[in-house]
Formats: C-alpha cells, structure tokens, sequence
C-alpha cells in the first residue's frame, strides 16, 4: 500500500466498515444522556442478557457529532465496549451511523444455561 499526499492510503477499502443499516434485535437509545448515564444503561443491558438463552443483536444510538460541540460519547462508549468485548461480554461490535445519529451495533452472547439436574430433568 502506498500514501497519496494527502496521507491516505491507497487501496484502502473503508466500505462495509461502518454498519448503515440498523438492522438488530433491540435498540438501546442513549442519545442526551451524559457518560455515567450511559455506561449505567450498557451496564445494566450486559447484565440482563446474562439471564437469556439466546444470542441478540442490539443497536446502541448516541448523540450526533455537533459542529464546534466538542467530544461526543462515541470514543468513550467504544472504549468501554471494546473492554466488554475482550473480557468476552459481548462477541462482536462495530460502528453505526445514519443521518440522525451514530452509535454502535452489537452481539451479545447467550447467557449462562441452566446445567441439567435431577429435580428439572423430571
């Protein structure tokens, strides 16, 4: 790969690297609240699923980049969910964005089953 002069590189493919879709199972909308607002919500959501049988996707929608509005939560969001992500909490994350907002689509995997006993096999 080489870089033009303006620094990209060529041959570059950025298609398919944000999700424009909106395709999931749950939307989770945190758009206005603030960072411990927000991190509370995933939180809780992470901790809910660990009560599910089955693997869901949820879209996570935060505030639109505003011009001169300085940082938005999406860096700090990412950050916690790539943490999530390597302690194995969620399988897989990618970036999200439309005309209205940008957020976050995610898998979260299939909480812990029930091991088969004596008194529930009956």
């Amino acid at each position: 790969m080489t870089k033009d002069d303006s620094g990209a590189s060529e041959g570059l493919n950025v298609e398919g690297l944000i999700d424009t879709s909106g395709r999931a199972d749950y939307e989770l909308d945190l758009t206005g609240l603030d960072l411990a607002h927000a991190l509370e919500s995933i939180r809780q959501m992470i901790e809910r699923q660990r009560q599910r049988t089955t693997t869901r996707s949820v879209l996570i929608r935060l505030d639109p980049p505003r011009a001169g509005g300085g940082e938005t939560l999406f860096r700090p969001i990412g950050d916690h969910l790539v943490a999530a992500l390597r302690k194995g909490m969620i399988t897989k994350v990618r970036p999200y964005a439309d005309e209205t907002c940008s957020g976050f689509i995610l898998y979260l995997p299939a909480g812990q089953e029930i091991p088969e006993t004596k008194e529930n096999q009956d």
